[in-house]
Parts: structure tokens; C-alpha cells; sequence
């Protein structure tokens, strides 16, 4: 028995038909809220809102045309992963290691830190005497 295959033709672009689709079956939807049909609450005044009644029907049918096909084109498709094997990862890392390494910071003993701040503390009461004794 011969097996038989079904091709779909799927366009390049179809997951951008889907997005375009929804956002014109958004927008005619908008248009019937801002109808008569919404305004008055009753379905007697259909005729009046025809038009976006219409886009409504015609972009929902293309939208679900288009996320149907979307869906079984990628049933059957295994998502590829684009990780680097491990070897390439630890040969760069090894590579950009001392790029990526901070400089040591000085560290002080606490006799350094108290000898600097009494220097910045006497330096700033030298300031404030001479801006005191030249001040009006």
C-alpha cells in the first residue's frame, strides 16, 4: 500500500500573518463597541454596524485560519538550542579571565584610616580659620 504524504504550503511569514490578524480583529472589534449595536443594547440595529461586522467575521475566520496552520507547522519541529559545547565555553573562559578580573582594592590598616582622617579633619578647621579670619 502506498503511504500518502499531505504537504502544507506555508508561507515565510506566517507568524507575522497570525500578529496581523489579531491586531486587525482587535481593531474591528473596537469598531463594534463604538457601534449602534453596543450603544442602543439590542441586535435589531445590526445593519448599521455592518461593516465592522464584517471585518470582525472575516479577520476571526483569517486568524484562526492562519494559527491553525501556524500550530501544525511547528508540531512536529524540535526546537534547536544554540548553547556552545562545553569545551568551547571553559576554552573561553580561560581566554577572557583576566579581561574579567577587578583590580585589587588597597587595603588599609585602621591606624592608616584614623591618621587619614585626622589629617582631612585638621586640614578642614585650617580652611574654616583662614576663611574666618579673612571674612567680613
Amino acid at each position: 500500500m502506498a503511504e500518502s504524504t499531505v504537504q502544507i504550503k506555508v508561507p515565510d511569514d506566517i507568524e507575522y500573518r497570525v500578529i496581523g490578524y489579531a491586531f486587525g480583529f482587535l481593531i474591528s472589534c473596537g469598531g463594534l463597541l463604538a457601534g449602534s449595536m453596543f450603544e442602543e443594547r439590542s441586535l435589531e440595529y445590526w445593519a448599521e454596524d455592518i461593516v465592522p461586522l464584517f471585518f470582525a467575521f472575516y479577520t476571526g475566520i483569517r486568524l484562526f485560519r492562519s494559527f491553525v496552520t501556524t500550530l501544525t507547522a511547528y508540531h512536529d519541529t524540535v526546537p534547536q538550542r544554540r548553547r556552545p559545547a562545553p569545551q568551547q565555553r571553559e576554552r573561553m573562559q580561560g581566554e577572557h579571565a583576566a579581561v574579567a578580573q577587578l583590580p585589587q582594592t588597597p587595603s588599609y590598616t585602621p591606624e592608616q584610616v584614623v591618621e587619614e582622617v585626622a589629617k582631612r579633619i585638621e586640614s578642614q578647621r585650617a580652611e574654616a580659620a583662614r576663611k574666618g579670619a579673612t571674612g567680613p
